[in-house]
Order: C-alpha cells, then sequence, then structure tokens
C-alpha cells in the first residue's frame, strides 16, 4: 500500500495550480477551497526549519555541477567558517568528489572543479 504523503512543497504547487481554475472558471474550484489550499500550503511551508531550505538549495547548486551517473550528497558540518558540505558518488558508489565551503556557490564550484579530468603533468606533451 502507497502513502501519499504530500509535502510542503507539492502542497504549494497544488495550490499555484488550482488559480487559473479559479479564475478561469470560478464554478468549479470554490473562494474557499483555494483559500484552504493556500492557508493549508502557508501553514507547512512555515512549519520548515531554514536549515532544510538552505540544503535543498545547496543540494541544487551542487547538483547542477556534476556529470551523469553521479549523485550529489550535501550536509551542513559543525564549522561556522565553512557550513556546508559535500560529496559526490558515481553509479557504483566510489567518491569522486568531496569538499566543503562557505556558500552554496562556492561548494558548486569547488565540487565542478574536483570533478575536472585531471590534467597531463606540467604542460609538457603526453608521449
Amino acid at each position: 500500500m502507497k502513502n501519499h504523503y504530500i509535502n510542503a512543497h507539492c502542497q504549494a504547487l497544488g495550490t499555484l495550480r488550482l488559480i487559473p481554475i479559479y479564475l478561469d472558471s470560478p464554478g468549479i474550484v470554490s473562494r474557499a477551497t483555494l483559500i484552504g489550499a493556500a492557508s493549508e500550503a502557508i501553514d507547512q511551508l512555515s512549519a520548515l526549519p531554514m536549515r532544510v531550505l538552505e540544503l535543498a538549495d545547496v543540494y541544487r547548486c551542487v547538483n547542477s555541477v556534476i556529470h551523469e551517473g553521479q549523485t550529489a550528497y550535501v550536509t551542513p558540518t559543525n564549522s561556522p567558517e565553512y557550513p556546508f558540505g559535500a560529496v559526490v558518488a558515481d553509479e557504483h558508489g566510489h567518491v569522486c568528489a568531496a569538499a566543503m565551503g562557505k556558500s552554496k556557490e562556492g561548494l558548486a564550484e569547488l565540487i565542478r572543479l574536483k570533478l575536472l579530468p585531471p590534467t597531463e603533468g606540467r604542460g609538457e606533451n603526453a608521449a
């Protein structure tokens, strides 16, 4: 049996999708239904800790720089100087890159640089 848990994100999206229906055909979706759905979405979004939203944003940034077949994992750290950490693994679970960052953008850039292919030598031609 599947559990149909509606998280805050899904609730907010569902509410936003009701707006055009209400505006185009007010008889199909009542004003009370739209207000009730919006209130419920606001309550659920307000209940989310800010740290969860920050981590979701960090994940989005890091996930945008990884390659096909890789998975990003992000976490808060205990370091006030570097509040976020990330590990990227390939499809076999091998770690491809790991870093801690001062910001989500900085962390994503560190991961991107660590995922670049290694260069050969120090400028000489490969034999």
